[in-house]
């Protein structure tokens, strides 16, 4: 006579769940509670046979040959660092209930220095509207300094100076964009977004593509 309760139905792998790594660096506040309880040898085999397929406490217990409540007291360790949880629950031929642990990430990686290991897209935007200010302090002064009225020695006989129109804005923005100022200010825009670009495509596209791979 077949059971009415379902005993072992087929939990899903991590691959399944569609479960993304967790990056936890040194200094992070949940980086000493994962150390603390991995820091058993059994808890890490008790995690090592988690990763490798969803189970109960007392087929883990079996399969390292350890007790149920010692296997149990890990495992809520391992909850509480929130590195495991309970995913479903199988039963037992005589109706008793047994949690299905599963890992909580598809991998857990401990890193230190993050910032050399996973570029920032939002530092590097900083970086080039940094980049963008110096080369316009640059043309300017290159403007001025070109713009600059030269003096000559005064002849003997002084005429009276001719009035000039004051110079409209569309006026001063043409003299700055064919004179050496702005010639300054577009190349060196060519240059930090072409270091920009290279190094979008060369150091953070395949770095996060490593990232969502792990």
């Amino acid at each position: 006579m077949s059971p009415l309760l379902p005993l072992k139905p087929a939990p899903g792998t991590v691959s399944d769940r569609e479960l993304e790594p967790r990056l936890v660096g040194f200094e992070d506040e949940s980086a000493e509670q994962i150390l603390s309880a991995v820091a058993s040898a059994t808890a890490r085999r008790i995690l090592n046979q988690i990763y490798t397929e969803p189970t109960t406490a007392s087929e883990i217990a079996t399969e390292i040959d350890s007790s149920v409540q010692n296997v149990s007291y890990h495992l809520d360790r391992l909850q509480d660092a929130d590195l495991v949880e309970v995913i479903e629950t199988w039963y037992s031929e005589q109706g008793r209930e047994m949690d299905v642990y599963a890992p909580t990430n598809s991998a857990l990686v401990l890193f230190v220095g993050a910032e050399r290991n996973n570029p920032s897209l939002t530092t590097a935007l900083r970086r080039v509207f940094g980049a963008v200010g110096i080369v316009g302090v640059v043309s300017a002064i290159t403007h001025l300094r070109w713009s600059a009225p030269t003096t000559s020695p005064s002849p003997r006989t002084a005429e009276l100076p001719v009035q000039q129109p004051d110079p409209t804005l569309w006026d001063s923005l043409a003299m700055f964009g064919t004179g050496p100022g702005g010639f300054v200010f577009v190349a060196g825009i060519f240059v930090i977004l072409s270091l920009a670009v290279v190094w979008y495509f060369r150091t953070y596209r395949p770095a996060r593509n490593h990232n969502q791979s792990m």
